[in-house]
C-alpha cells in the first residue's frame, strides 16, 4: 500500500487529536518587548510528565511497518529543526489504513490516548529531531506496538 501525506489541519486531524499551530486574536498579555497567547491548545495527563527528544532518520523507502499507542496519556509531538510526516491508524482496526500528516515546525500535534501511531518520518529532510511530551515513564509503562502490513508514505 502506497499513501501520500497531507498538511496537518485542526479540521484533518481533528479524529486524531488536536493540532496546535499559531495564534489568532489578541494576545492575553503584551508590551514592548513581547507578546503572549495562553491556552491555544489543553491536554490532560494524570500526574508528572516528561519531555524527550528523538530524531528520525530519512530511509531508502518511507514505510511503516509497526504502530503503537499510549492507553494513558496523550503524546505531544513539536517539530524541533525540520518538518516531519506523522502516520496514524484510522481506526482500532489496522485493516481500515492509515492516514499521514506533515507537521511543520511552528506546529505541534497533541495524539489522544489510545491513538495508534507510527514513527515520524523526516519530510523532505535527511533527519528530523522532535520534542515528545507525555505522561512520566510512558516509554517503560504504557506502550502497546503491534506490526501491520507495510505502507510506503510519499
Amino acid at each position: 500500500m502506497k499513501i501520500s501525506a497531507q498538511k496537518v489541519s485542526v479540521d484533518n486531524f481533528r479524529e486524531y487529536g488536536k493540532v496546535v499551530e499559531g495564534t489568532a486574536g489578541k494576545p492575553t498579555s503584551q508590551d514592548e518587548t513581547y507578546k503572549f497567547w495562553s491556552d491555544i491548545a489543553n491536554y490532560e495527563i494524570d500526574g508528572r510528565t516528561e519531555i524527550g527528544l528523538c530524531t528520525v532518520y530519512r530511509q531508502e523507502i518511507q514505510q511503516v511497518t509497526g504502530i503503537e499507542r499510549h492507553l494513558h496519556t496523550p503524546e505531544i509531538l513539536i517539530p524541533v529543526d525540520a518538518p516531519f510526516v506523522l502516520p496514524v491508524l484510522k481506526s482500532e482496526n489496522p485493516e481500515d489504513g492509515i492516514d499521514a500528516f506533515r507537521v511543520d515546525i511552528g506546529q505541534a500535534v497533541v495524539i489522544d490516548p489510545g491513538g495508534w501511531h507510527g514513527p515520524c518520518i523526516p519530510d523532505r529532510t535527511e533527519e528530523a529531531t522532535y520534542f515528545v511530551i507525555f505522561r512520566h515513564n510512558t516509554p517503560y509503562e504504557d506502550v502497546e506496538s503491534t506490526e501491520i502490513e507495510p505502507v510506503r508514505i510519499e
